[in-house]
């Protein structure tokens, strides 16, 4: 993965020209998000909590239309911790990939056996995310698209982990279940041991939440499958 720090200065600028501009017809103030109850969607997670971070509200609203795949298994205590999480939400189809953590952008090879075909929507962290692995999920993502049979409709969303999205798109009203999405963060114990998690990503969602005068919202950002394609394309030198 090849993202030189020059390219950082402008990048911005680049996508809101190539992407976020009203020939695509992607909306810059947030707009609701709602699922249909037979819309198939799949998360994917580098890490085990990333998923109950980034998105626990929504998967606690509908967890009858996910299914969750956690790209690594750091630890048989971290495995457990997921699981629990799951199950709390209410996720009936989860599995963990088992690629190498910290280099699971040279994991494609297990990566490509994920069955995308079914899918109206796919999840994956914000591809400006502060971790290698966040923004590696968008360049196997990708491969694997370009490889495999998958809806023609397909719509790729982004959603906040570990930095604030700039352009959210659209915008999910999760205060019904934020104690829920709470206590999901908390079952990764390993990780919430000397970091509030819980308090801190609910701080991001009720700042969130000013805009639409909500009291927690998760934000994310919906495009199509050839926006993502430019979108990662414009953080690939020479591909």
């Amino acid at each position: 993965m090849s993202i030189k720090n020059s390219f950082l200065k402008n990048v911005y600028s680049r996508i809101i020209n190539r992407i976020f501009n009203p020939f695509f017809g992607i909306n810059l103030k947030p707009m609701p998000f709602c699922l249909n109850d037979n819309d198939k969607c799949l998360v994917l997670a580098p890490h085990p909590d990333d998923e109950s971070i980034g998105m626990g509200g929504v998967l606690n609203l509908y967890p009858h239309n996910f299914d969750v795949v956690c790209l690594t298994s750091p630890s048989k205590e971290r495995i457990l911790e997921f699981e629990e999480a799951m199950k709390f939400a209410g996720i009936k189809n989860f599995k963990m990939l088992d690629l190498e953590d910290k280099h699971i952008i040279n994991g494609f090879e297990k990566f490509k056996n994920i069955d995308v075909s079914l899918f109206d929507y796919i999840f994956i962290p914000y591809i400006f995310d502060q971790h290698k692995d966040h923004k590696a999920v968008s360049l196997l993502l990708k491969r694997l698209l370009k490889k495999s049979e998958h809806k023609n409709t397909l719509k790729i969303v982004y959603y906040e982990v570990w930095s604030a999205m700039s352009l959210p798109n659209y915008f999910v009203d999760i205060s019904s279940v934020s104690s829920k999405k709470a206590e999901m963060i908390n079952f990764h114990k390993s990780q919430i041991a000397t970091k509030d998690y819980a308090q801190k990503i609910l701080g991001l969602n009720s700042y969130r939440g000013l805009l639409r005068s909500l009291d927690y919202v998760e934000a994310f950002s919906v495009m199509t499958k050839n926006e993502f394609f430019k979108v990662v394309d414009a953080l690939e030198f020479g591909d």
